[in-house]
């Protein structure tokens, strides 16, 4: 069996990324299901957060790949929701030891639900891992409701794309970000159309005034970073903003955005907050949720709503209320040079295809 896998340090410092082409078939569990993955969506974790996760018992590689689609070959005795031969998607959590860029693959039932036969392997591979971080910053962190006015920065990638396409249909709002012509092509693409594209530089503040323009001066309910890059404001000043190939948005930028009872949904793990823009958060009376989606897959406690989740992305997928911007399909044997690459994609999402 093939299989791709990632490098990594004790620190968290990322390797090199190599297929192996003699692994053994994975082993099932009473609550697991074998499936032969047919579909699956490239994606790399930060090697700080998978050494974050692994420090009792460090890896010194760790699979790469977990948003599949396939079909299940073999079932676990105590599974009651899938049998042989249901065609399932889903998403590997990061402590799985298989990695989801395989021909196989072993999952716990509850982190799996049967795919609509109107939905393809390639577009519910695509779209799983994105939608789940997109409902968990929307509806759990930011509890959007219909008439809110909403940030999503980077709005062309592959996540960001999902989350504009659910707030618009949870009736929001929407306003993006673009760096690139391309970006924006895309943006001013989607239907319904968004609020405003707001073409982002490395000088900065463009966003503050862009916002404020659309807003009329009271700034957005909620702005979602999507991981987009925060320096602390010492890390600031040492910016050469000039040769810097990509925007950055400042901590106080993008709280200054915030209207008063605001919501900040930030990615980044690493996010330290001054006391003048802790003041400034204060006075607006505004908050910062942690973006962690990989949550909901590590731990037992909320399995019911994680299964909600992935059904409703499912229906939406099925009806065409949500679609995924697959930019590109490539086979196993092109999927390590493709991942590779992957930080250079900034407008949709690549998915191996089995």
């Amino acid at each position: 069996m093939r299989g791709i896998f990632r490098e990594l340090s004790h620190n968290g410092e990322e390797g090199n990324i190599t297929m192996h082409e003699d692994l053994p078939m994975p082993t099932l569990d009473d609550n697991s299901v074998l499936v032969q993955v047919k579909a699956c969506g490239l994606s790399l974790v930060s090697g700080k957060v998978l050494s974050s996760l692994f420090k009792k018992a460090p890896r010194s590689q760790h699979p790469v790949g977990h948003e599949v689609a396939g079909i299940v070959t073999h079932v676990g005795e105590a599974v009651t929701s899938l049998k042989t031969g249901d065609d399932v998607v889903g998403i590997l959590p990061l402590d799985s030891p298989y990695p989801g860029c395989a021909d196989f693959v072993a999952i716990n039932e509850y982190n799996v639900i049967k795919k609509s036969s109107g939905v393809s392997y390639l577009d519910a591979a695509a779209c799983v891992g994105d939608a789940v971080k997109a409902y968990t910053a929307l509806h759990y962190m930011a509890r959007i409701c219909s008439g809110d006015t909403i940030l999503i920065l980077d709005g062309a990638s592959s996540s960001s794309s999902v989350a504009i396409q659910l707030a618009q249909s949870w009736g929001a709002k929407v306003l993006s970000t673009a760096s690139t012509a391309e970006e924006r092509l895309y943006l001013e693409g989607i239907q319904p159309p968004l609020a405003q594209v707001i073409e982002t530089s490395a000088k900065g503040g463009v966003i503050l005034s862009g916002v404020m323009e659309e807003t009329g001066g009271i700034g957005v309910d909620c702005i979602i970073d999507n991981g987009v890059k925060l320096f602390t404001n010492e890390e600031d000043e040492n910016i050469d903003v000039e040769t810097h190939d990509f925007p950055v948005p400042l901590k106080h930028e993008v709280i200054s955005s915030l209207a008063v009872g605001g919501r900040w949904v930030t990615s980044q793990a690493d996010l330290q907050i001054d006391p003048p823009d802790s003041q400034l958060l204060y006075l607006k009376s505004a908050n910062i949720s942690y973006l962690f989606h990989q949550a909901w897959t590590l731990s037992l406690g909320q399995q019911g709503r994680y299964q909600h989740i992935l059904k409703d992305i499912m229906n939406r997928l099925e009806k065409g209320t949500l679609r995924p911007n697959i930019v590109r399909t490539v086979s196993m044997e092109f999927a390590v040079e493709e991942l590779k690459r992957l930080s250079d994609i900034r407008v949709g999402k690549v998915v191996m295809e089995i």
